[in-house]
């Protein structure tokens, strides 16, 4: 059995980003039509996950559930590496079906896509009387409406159209319109979408224009510093008045250093984040860049802090700059607790709500909370993994009342801990496929801003970086699943675990391995 990531919309709705497909090979058993397979397409080492349609003496025939038409060559039975038995999100397991049942699911996603087809034109018009009206669009409280997202992506700005944390629309760059999705053209008012060119929305492009902002603003005083354990330094400075209030914010929350840090030296290549603030960035334009402009500069623009609850959303934000630069060098942000005992660190992983926060209290001396809700791993030049005390930024959200963690000060990273709740304490090892398929919610829950803005290969080179360097971690450091109880001393059952490497109680890790990326 193994793992691997699915991405890519032609097995919906059967298979969803960010899902991790369980995987499990055929020996010598044969496939099946209605089976959905993990293959090798022919003259390429990008693996594919297809529904079986046809099985002939030349090959075996594929199509996605999503697409109209078959794969345009039959695949080898050498080629084929698996079937998909399953897809995990989160600990949430959910089957898919193959065979007999994969071939009802598959005859009856394709009878769904006639009837859109056949269907569409006769309520088209009704569609388009009720959009052209606006009377939904009038009707929705204004919390609800869609946003436009602007970003700067293949030399021009980008538009897409976002409602909550969904994308619903795009501008076609080349046919000069909006393409929405449908119902929810009837909750937008089309005579506010701005187009290519609209003023109140332009950003600056890679021309002289931006060059010129770039110059100006690297003129700024640095008022904050921040240096990871995974070599990267940043320089942050503030481009207006508003800017340079929440910069200071977030290093008085941080503990970052100023210009120069006690005793440290200035670094010779640091990357310099320019912070501004623009009155027409709304809440939908949550775009990370990638710290990967060739003059290592990141301009960040950010709404005023009276909008939109405060500077939640904007410390979030400026943070993510961090932890995208350091998923680029091999790291992930984690939601997780992150704890330390005689110098080694430990993170208590679980999805929302699962009791990070009340575990991480409960941990007596000699142990030390360093953070309560997530954490920051890096891989430094030596290939050790160091953890970094993240901010609980929810404590910022309608007034809340903040909090101050010492990002600056990581400890060696040397277990990560599950957490379930169980009427009994113990750890159980696991092997890195499923430590995998288990941290990647963890992750995207912790990055939840960072994807917002991108386009589909963009994304989907954000959740290839991601799996990678979920499986490199996962081979390298070992991960448990902690069973807690409300009363238990779990931290015996972790300690113990730390200490031998084993399950503290009857088990036996699973030999699964994570594998590359597929969609």
């Amino acid at each position: 059995m193994f793992f691997a990531a699915y991405v890519g919309p032609s097995m919906n709705p059967t298979l969803r980003e960010p899902e991790v497909m369980e995987i499990i090979p055929y020996n010598s058993r044969p496939a099946h039509v209605g089976d959905v397979v993990y293959f090798l397409p022919p003259a390429t080492d990008q693996p594919v996950v297809h529904r079986i349609i046809r099985v002939t003496p030349h090959g075996i025939s594929t199509c996605g559930d999503n697409n109209n038409r078959e794969d345009p060559e039959l695949v080898q039975p050498a080629s084929i590496k698996g079937r998909v038995v399953a897809a995990w999100r989160g600990q949430q397991r959910r089957r898919i079906a193959g065979g007999r049942l994969g071939r009802i699911a598959s005859r009856w996603f394709r009878w769904q896509q006639r009837m859109d087809r056949r269907v569409s034109p006769l309520l088209h018009p009704v569609y388009r009387l009720l959009s052209y009206r606006g009377l939904f669009a009038r009707l929705l409280p204004a919390s609800f409406r869609p946003q436009v997202v602007i970003f700067h992506g293949q030399g021009q700005d980008q538009f897409q159209l976002q409602m909550r944390h969904r994308i619903i629309g795009r501008f076609d760059n080349h046919r000069h319109q909006w393409q929405i999705q449908r119902p929810f053209h009837l909750l937008v008012d089309a005579t506010a979408l701005p187009g290519q060119q609209s003023p109140c929305h332009r950003k600056p492009d890679d021309s002289a224009e931006r060059r010129q902002i770039t110059r100006q603003l690297l003129t700024r005083t640095v008022l904050q510093s921040l240096t990871l354990a995974d070599g990267s330094h940043w320089r942050i400075s503030a481009g207006n008045e508003e800017a340079a209030a929440i910069v200071s914010q977030l290093g008085h929350t941080m503990k970052l250093h100023g210009p120069a840090g006690p005793g440290e030296a200035a670094p010779s290549n640091p990357r310099r984040l320019l912070v501004q603030v623009d009155a027409h960035t709304t809440l939908a334009n949550c775009y990370v860049p990638l710290a990967s402009d060739p003059e290592g500069v990141v301009v960040c623009m950010l709404s005023p802090n009276d909008r939109w609850g405060g500077p939640f959303v904007n410390l979030v934000r400026l943070s993510l700059v961090f932890a995208r630069e350091s998923q680029s060098r091999g790291g992930v942000l984690v939601h997780g607790a992150l704890a330390v005992r005689d110098g080694r660190g430990v993170i208590l992983a679980a999805p929302g709500g699962t009791g990070k926060t009340t575990a991480s209290n409960r941990l007596p001396a000699p142990w030390h909370s360093l953070s309560d809700d997530t954490t920051l791993v890096v891989r430094d030049p030596h290939g050790a993994y160091w953890a970094h005390p993240w901010p609980t930024w929810s404590r910022f959200h309608a007034g809340g009342p903040g909090g101050v963690w010492d990002v600056q000060n990581p400890v060696p990273l040397r277990g990560i801990f599950l957490l379930s709740r169980a009427d009994k304490d113990r750890a159980e090892r696991i092997g890195p496929g499923q430590a995998v398929s288990l941290l990647i919610e963890c992750v995207r829950q912790a990055s939840m801003f960072m994807p917002a803005g991108l386009r589909k290969d963009e994304l989907r080179a954000l959740y290839q970086e991601r799996f990678d360097n979920l499986c490199t971690l996962a081979r390298v450091i070992p991960t448990h699943l902690l069973h807690i109880s409300l009363t238990g001393a779990f931290w015996q059952a972790l300690e113990q675990a730390l200490e031998t490497g084993c399950d503290t109680a009857p088990g036996k890790p699973e030999p699964a391995k994570p594998s590359p990326q597929a969609g």
